[in-house]
This record gives C-alpha cells, sequence and structure tokens, in this order.
C-alpha cells in the first residue's frame, strides 16, 4: 500500500507533542517511529507501533514500568479501546482470515486511516492516565 493522506490535524498535534521524557530508550525509539509513520500516512505502521508501544511501556524497567506500580497500568487507559487496538494489530500481523481494510475494498485507506487515528489516541490515552509523557 502507498502512503497516504496524513491523519487528521487534530491526532497529529496531540503526538506532535508527545514528550518522552519518561520512556526507556526502547519505548522512545518506538515513539519516534510512531511519529514517522504518522507524519508518512503509514496506517498499518502506526496500528502495529501504537500497540508495540503500549507493551513496552508496560515492560521496559527502564522506563514507568520501573518505578509506577502495577495498579497504575491496570487501571491506565479504556479497557475497550486497549482490546481494541490488541485485536486489530494481531489482525494484521498474523493473518487467520480476512480483515476490513486489507482485501482490496474501495473505501479501505480511509478506514484505515481512522483506525490508526484510533490507535494514536487509545495508545496517547493511555500514557496520559499513567501521567506520563505530557
Amino acid at each position: 500500500m502507498a502512503a497516504q493522506t496524513p491523519l487528521a490535524a487534530g491526532v497529529m498535534s496531540r503526538l506532535s507533542r508527545l514528550d518522552k521524557a519518561d520512556f526507556g530508550p526502547h519505548a522512545s525509539v518506538l515513539a519516534d517511529e510512531l511519529q514517522a509513520a504518522a507524519r508518512a500516512g503509514l496506517p498499518l505502521a502506526c496500528i502495529v507501533l501504537a500497540q508495540t508501544l503500549v507493551d513496552v511501556i508496560a515492560n521496559e524497567q527502564a522506563g514507568p514500568a520501573g518505578y509506577l506500580d502495577g495498579m497504575a497500568f491496570a487501571y491506565a487507559g479504556n479497557k475497550a479501546a486497549l482490546s481494541w487496538l490488541r485485536g486489530r494489530r494481531n489482525l494484521l500481523l498474523h493473518h487467520e482470515g480476512p480483515s476490513d481494510g486489507l482485501m482490496g475494498e474501495t473505501p479501505a485507506a480511509g478506514w484505515l486511516m481512522r483506525d490508526a487515528e484510533k490507535a494514536i489516541d487509545t495508545v496517547l490515552d493511555y500514557l496520559k492516565d499513567l501521567d506520563i509523557a505530557g
């Protein structure tokens, strides 16, 4: 798939203000890649990187996982949105059947961009709930 039109201005603005000061090195690189993928209009990469960033933030000991209580992670983020994000990422990476947006549908590019926006909002809300990343 070729690069698409960049994501919505509001999502791009939120993502551009991401403060990585509390991140470990792995999460910091992933956040940079997420920002680059968003600027390039690569929705599948945004979805995959957003879920990967959630996982790394929760587990990288050089970042918040090294000093936040486990309960902080249990209560962070919208659980339905986080579950959607994990499921959507898994559909993209672990082909187990047809997946919306990957079947050659005419409106697929728009669907995928909206999914990327939702993925980015989900990870940013998760970070906000953890009181990290600005």
